[in-house]
């Protein structure tokens, strides 16, 4: 049984670039993910962020005060708007371990690494799916 300094938890959440950001995405993006990867080690946070169309799909894994307070700030984020939580699960594994941030465009090739594990394929699919249809599928 996990005692609660050891439990983590998993959320899912989509948002979009707000209508008033003149930053071009990519750059954007860039920007976002540079700091998730040199903040997130830290903080024992993993995760990856799927962006395309002007949207964002994002799963964060880490403690459960840490990815709350982690939510808060990017909840208050002004490039970004619409955000909301899809999933939050308590779970005693990662999906993406070894990925302070990983990155993708809109699933368009899913990297070797993370083919090798079906938890997290399954999880990049529904990305997918998030990030066209606003819902997280099956």
């Amino acid at each position: 049984m996990m005692t609660i300094d050891q439990r983590l938890h998993r959320v899912v959440y989509a948002s979009r670039i707000r209508d008033e950001e003149t930053t071009p995405e990519e750059d954007l993006v860039a920007r976002i993910v540079d700091s998730a990867r040199r903040n997130n080690p830290r903080r024992g946070v993993t995760g990856v962020l799927v962006h395309g169309n002007r949207a964002f799909a994002q799963v964060l894994e880490g403690r459960p005060l840490v990815v709350r307070g982690l939510l808060a700030v990017i909840q208050r984020d002004p490039r970004h708007t619409d955000m909301r939580v899809v999933k939050l699960d308590v779970v005693e594994e990662r999906i993406f371990p070894n990925w302070s941030m990983a990155l993708l465009r809109d699933l368009d090739e899913v990297p070797v690494e993370f083919a090798a594990g079906n938890a997290s394929l399954l999880m990049l699919m529904r990305l997918r799916t998030l990030l066209h249809t606003g819902e997280l599928g099956a």
